[in-house]
């Protein structure tokens, strides 16, 4: 990998009291590698990430991945 950058958004509830929580984040990764032959093993690190992301394994709400790989 050459160059990472990610622009995270989510979807948030408001409660009436003010207050709220996130109900979904999507995670929108562009990811850079050398290799163009292995760009469908770098897309495939995002899952194996999300179901191993300390991140992800302790929040209530889904997390999302909608990766972008280029060479």
């Amino acid at each position: 990998m050459t160059h990472y950058t990610d622009h995270a958004s989510g979807i948030m509830q408001e409660t009436a009291d003010g207050g709220g929580h996130f109900t979904s984040v999507t995670l929108h990764p562009v990811v850079t590698i050398t290799n163009h032959e292995r760009i469908g093993q770098a897309n495939g690190l995002h899952t194996k990430a999300n179901k191993l992301c300390f991140i992800a394994n302790s929040c209530n709400f889904t997390i999302h991945h909608q990766p972008v790989c280029n060479t």
